[in-house]
């Protein structure tokens, strides 16, 4: 029996890659993957009249009696769309899973025919198996099946606390498909990158109320342990498995939080040099760092650790707090900067801005830490996106901040896609628009601290002028040198993380 899978705009896909492993340990299955379009940062194009005859194509070659989709919110319309191609092409049921029909199943049932609520290695192996057999499936945990006289509900079933015993993720395969530029390729294109991903873990211990764990967390209560971790034994062999290993630049490490079992990571730090010994990348919530990490950084730099991202997304103690739901002060921010910089590794930061809850004052409280923060700055700098359902849509929508829930969603795609990292802007034209502007001319390394510092202690006319300036710079950098702008500090952050390898192997 063939099995149609489909990753949307990421190559890097790991449920599609895992269930893919899955279903080719299955006897009498034969998977075979589709990726469709690659995401770039704040670039996007749908999919070509062109490119949808290829799928059409391969939907015909193939004849698979089930195809399945993993859909993130902003590609809810795409998703709709290839179900009707499918279904005008082909007699295979249609089945939806991944983050956007775990939270909005009700959306997706009325276009799908089978949507998976929550992980779906299990209920896609249950799901397959009675396909094969041809014997009735109505009953699967995790699965609503759409049936004419109405929707079967079906409990979910407990998380997979043994993630050591889900299949690696696979590569390279030659049932995989990669549709992108009106072009099927074959090979795969994730074996020639410089990185290569791994994700060790599942879940995370905090709930901030603009991502999706403060969603799932309550979703799965009761259903196990939330945040689980792979054993180093697994993930070491994940690496080793990997046919290009020689010529990867460096490891990164996927997880939202990074060994935070004092166990694991000292086994982690004995293995990882003498087993691998690449460079590798890491994220952190500041406030996991200072209790674990700042113990153990030594150690973790001398076994390849190159860079650290660290989530602080505000300077302003209040939006942290009372929006984001993140606690955590400036002070120990600054603290794990300085003694983390001092081991010459690369520390990346995550920061959100564009948030109708900041004013001027926060946004300068921003400002404030950048300042304090060593120098040079690796930042991603995001704008802050509404999705469906999050604590802190509901909050916005309550307050009269954003338009309606439906609009949200009507706009999802073209929001995520093109104004996924903050551009400045001249519209507005206010104060609290300014400070964004000079945020992404710091963040990028593209003024010096002296003119920051000059251009709000002037005041008055004179430090008006200095502020509008260097809000213009910003506009001028970005959309009159634009590309060739980002393309330098892509460059230098390439050339920081060279020169901080370099250094401490030195």
């Amino acid at each position: 029996m063939n099995v149609m899978l489909m990753a949307l705009y990421r190559y890097q896909n790991y449920p599609v890659r895992i269930f893919h492993s899955m279903l080719q340990g299955m006897e009498g299955v034969e998977p075979h993957s589709v990726f469709l379009k690659n995401y770039f940062e704040n670039t996007f194009s749908l999919p070509t009249p062109r490119e949808e005859e290829l799928f059409i194509e391969i939907l015909k070659e193939v004849k698979p009696k089930l195809v399945g989709i993993s859909v993130l919110s902003p590609y809810f319309k795409i998703a709709k769309r290839l179900t009707e191609l499918i279904r005008e092409n082909s007699e295979a049921l249609v089945l939806w899973g991944g983050i956007h029909p775990t939270i909005a199943p009700e959306s997706c049932i009325s276009v799908a025919d089978i949507v998976c609520v929550g992980e779906g290695e299990e209920a896609l192996a249950d799901l397959v198996e009675c396909l094969k057999n041809n014997t009735e499936y109505s009953h699967i945990p995790n699965l609503w099946i759409n049936r004419p006289d109405g929707v079967v509900k079906n409990p979910m079933r407990p998380l997979v606390q043994d993630m050591d015993s889900l299949p690696l993720p696979a590569y390279g395969q030659k049932n995989f498909a990669f549709i992108d530029n009106d072009r099927v390729r074959t090979d795969d294109p994730t074996l020639k990158y410089d990185i290569f991903f791994v994700m060790g873990s599942r879940g995370c211990p905090f709930s901030c109320s603009y991502c999706v764990n403060s969603l799932l967390k309550p979703l799965f209560k009761g259903l196990g342990k939330y945040p689980r971790r792979r054993s180093v034994d697994s993930i070491l062999a994940e690496i080793k498995q990997d046919a290009n290993v020689a010529s990867r630049k460096y490891i990164l490490f996927y997880d939202e939080i990074f060994g935070n079992e004092k166990q694991w990571l000292d086994e982690f730090i004995l293995r990882y040099k003498k087993e691998v010994g690449l460079p590798f990348y890491i994220q952190y919530n500041p406030n996991m760092v200072k209790s674990m990490l700042l113990e153990n950084i030594g150690v973790l730099v001398g076994s390849g650790l190159q860079t650290l991202n660290l989530g602080i997304q505000s300077g302003s103690e209040t939006i942290r707090k009372q929006i984001y739901k993140r606690s955590g002060k400036n002070e120990d921010i600054l603290k794990i900067a300085n003694h983390v910089a001092q081991y010459g590794i690369c520390i990346n930061y995550d920061l959100i801005i564009e948030n109708p809850y900041d004013t001027a004052e926060t946004l300068k409280e921003t400002i404030d830490l950048l300042l304090q923060l060593p120098k040079p700055l690796s930042f991603h700098l995001y704008s802050l996106q509404f999705f469906p359902k999050y604590p802190l849509t509901k909050r916005a929508l309550e307050a009269g901040l954003i338009s309606s829930e439906e609009e949200i969603t009507k706009n999802l795609l073209e929001t995520t896609t093109r104004n996924w990292h903050y551009i400045p802007k001249l519209i507005p034209c206010s104060r609290k628009q300014t400070y964004c502007n000079i945020i992404w001319l710091m963040v990028r390394n593209l003024t010096e601290d002296k003119c920051v510092v000059q251009a709000f202690s002037a005041g008055g006319v004179l430090g008006q002028f200095r502020l509008l300036r260097l809000s213009m710079k910003a506009l001028f950098l970005y959309r009159f040198i634009g590309s060739k702008a980002e393309a330098r500090w892509q460059g230098a952050k390439k050339g920081l993380r060279q020169a901080l390898g370099r250094a401490r192997r030195a």
